[in-house]
């Protein structure tokens, strides 16, 4: 088994992959970046056994951060567990993919890894939008180049600026199951502005990358916070769950030994 990590800056997603690229036991830790190695060895540890792993037993771990502080943390404790030498997705190793923007070493390692198993799936062009802490489009053109990205902040970014910039607006939830446009309290508005708000932007993103990228750009959805946009978006696109892991594992493939 193959252990990929992707660490976000509010979640850490781990996933096993088998020899023939199936994914196994998604899980999902809190992101502390007070932890040290020893304490995240035995979280990790915690949950593959819940699932019914052994990580011992993994024959390999790869790895991409959004969060440099930790990058060292975590690798030291999959190596301690895993007892083997886990790739860390940076600059210096492989992905065969052909990135042009100013500076192609300080592109995110999650972006780079959407990339990559967009690249594979070859329908191109494609815009892959992920969802998690921040809102992120990487965008390939025709030739399967990464021509660039678009940043934007999160949906709980958006909720937690409204209470804390707000006097008058509560700390709210956004787990229910619809939530209609024009709210008739405090709560359901913000609920609305927030999720047909973010739902709104990636389907603006969406139509104007596609007059740069061509009609027939195929967009995929991936992402933590993809859930509670999805089902008000207006935009075609395909999900697909934990397409950082993905991409980790044919990276990992690219750099094996």
């Amino acid at each position: 088994m193959l252990l990929a990590i992707n660490i976000q800056n509010s979640t850490i997603t781990l996933g096993c992959f088998d020899e023939a690229a199936k994914l196994h036991a998604v899980a999902h830790i809190a992101t502390e970046s007070r932890h040290t190695a020893d304490q995240y060895a035995c979280q990790i540890e915690s949950v593959l056994r819940l699932r019914g792993f052994v990580p011992a037993e993994m024959h390999g771990a790869v790895l991409c951060s959004v969060v440099p502080m930790l990058s060292a943390v975590i690798q030291e404790a999959v190596e301690m567990l895993c007892c083997c030498e886990a790739v860390n997705v940076s600059s210096g190793v492989k992905t065969g993919l052909s990135i042009q923007t100013d500076n192609p070493r300080a592109l995110g390692s999650d972006l780079v890894c959407v990339a990559v198993e967009a690249a594979a799936l070859g329908r191109l062009p494609a815009l892959v939008v992920d969802m998690n802490t921040a809102t992120t489009f990487t965008a390939l053109n025709a030739r399967g180049v990464l021509a660039g990205s678009i940043i934007a902040p999160g949906i709980q970014i958006g909720l937690d600026a409204l209470h804390e910039k707000a006097a008058q607006l509560p700390s709210i939830s956004l787990n229910r199951k619809t939530v209609r446009l024009l709210g008739k309290n405090t709560v359901d508005a913000m609920a609305s502005g927030v999720l047909h708000g973010a739902a709104s932007m990636v389907d603006g993103m969406i139509a104007k990358c596609r007059q740069q990228l061509g009609d027939n750009l195929t967009v995929y959805l991936t992402g933590t916070e993809a859930p509670m946009a999805a089902a008000y978006m207006q935009e075609k696109v395909q999900r697909m769950d934990d397409m950082v892991l993905y991409g980790l594992y044919r990276i990992w493939t690219k750099n094996r030994k």
